[in-house]
This record gives structure tokens, C-alpha cells and sequence, in this order.
């Protein structure tokens, strides 16, 4: 009987829950004959292999997020950080708000002249800076905020690539788990052998 090996080994190497048994159940393919084929062509390590590929692209998609945000949050600071000199700078300026307000009313009514026909408002208003002594208050948030910034440009990296290495460890480990948990006792003409998936 001709089997699509092909396909059974492309299933068995990318698919993470496939096992010997299942494929030989879904190919009707017989048990023995599958994990014969699998040990010559060394399926196990190839899909330990697809699965190390796998959780390098994914560890390497995820750092590439990581850089990202850390740009993102250094170019965020940068502007912030422009901003707080530009208070610092304007500490001892206040601004000073004058507004003046002119009411016109006219009376046009004839047969009532002591009622308004028309009422009209002018405002006008004059933003003046004036130096003064330095807001104490405003000082003292604007350390508060140096500060803060302090702590999100310097963050810790370190803390960052052992929380990385655990994750990879972990996923190794898992992958180490499975293999260990995967495999079959297959007798062949009176022998047996233990077969990983």
C-alpha cells in the first residue's frame, strides 16, 4: 500500500499536538510501519528542530515589540523632558489677564423711549508676562516629573533579559516535557523498541 509520507512527515514535524498514533489512525497507516519510518528518518529531531525554529522566531518577534515600545517610550520621554525645560525656563513668569468689557445700548424706539432696541458687548482681553519670584509649587513638580522620567529612561534591562531567559527556558522545558510524555512501545518479530514522537 502507497502512503503520502510526505504529508504525514509535514504534519508530524509542524504540528505541535501530532503524535504517531494519531496519524496512524487518521492515514490508516499501520502503527509499526509509521514508527519504523519515522525512526529512519529521524521525525523526532526534526520536529524538535521545527519547533526550536518556531520558538526563535517568536522570541525574536516578541524582543522586536519590545524594542519598539522602548522606543516609543524613550522618543515619548524626549518630548516630555523638551517640555519640562521650557517650564523651567518660565518658572518666574506669570501671566497676567486684564479684561475690559464695554456694554452699548441704543435706543431707537420711539413709542417706548426709555426701552433699549438694540445691546451690544465688547470684551476685550490682554495677556501680559510679568517676572515674578519662582512658584515653589511648580518647581516642585516639575522634579517630581524629572524624576519619573529618570526611572522609565533607565529601565531595567538587566530585569528585563533574565525575565526573557526564563521565558525561553520555560519553553525549552515544555517541549522537553512533551517529547518525554510522547512515546510508544512498538513490538516488532519479538523484539521491543521505545519509539519518541
Amino acid at each position: 500500500m502507497d502512503f503520502d509520507w510526505t504529508k504525514v512527515k509535514t504534519e508530524y514535524v509542524t504540528t505541535d499536538k501530532s503524535s504517531y498514533r494519531k496519524l496512524a489512525e487518521k492515514y490508516d497507516i499501520p502503527l509499526g510501519t509509521l514508527c519504523k519510518r519515522a525512526k529512519n528518518e529521524n521525525w523526532a529531531e526534526l520536529k524538535k528542530q521545527s519547533y526550536d525554529k518556531k520558538v526563535t522566531k517568536t522570541i525574536a518577534a516578541v524582543e522586536n515589540n519590545q524594542v519598539k515600545k522602548l522606543e516609543r517610550i524613550l522618543t515619548i520621554t524626549d518630548k516630555l523632558l523638551d517640555k519640562i525645560e521650557k517650564a523651567v525656563d518660565e518658572l518666574d513668569i506669570q501671566l497676567c489677564k486684564r479684561v475690559e468689557k464695554v456694554k452699548e445700548i441704543e435706543y431707537k424706539n420711539y413709542e417706548r423711549p426709555d426701552k433699549p432696541t438694540k445691546e451690544t458687548i465688547h470684551e476685550t482681553e490682554e495677556v501680559t508676562e510679568i517676572r515674578t519670584i519662582i512658584d515653589r509649587k511648580g518647581a516642585q513638580e516639575l522634579a517630581s516629573a524629572i524624576k519619573s522620567l529618570k526611572e522609565v529612561q533607565m529601565l531595567k534591562t538587566e530585569l528585563d533579559e533574565q525575565e526573557q531567559k526564563a521565558r525561553i527556558d520555560k519553553l525549552r522545558k515544555d517541549v522537553m516535557d512533551e517529547q518525554e510524555n510522547t512515546s510508544v512501545t512498538v513490538k516488532f518479530e519479538g523484539d521491543i523498541e521505545k519509539w519518541s514522537k
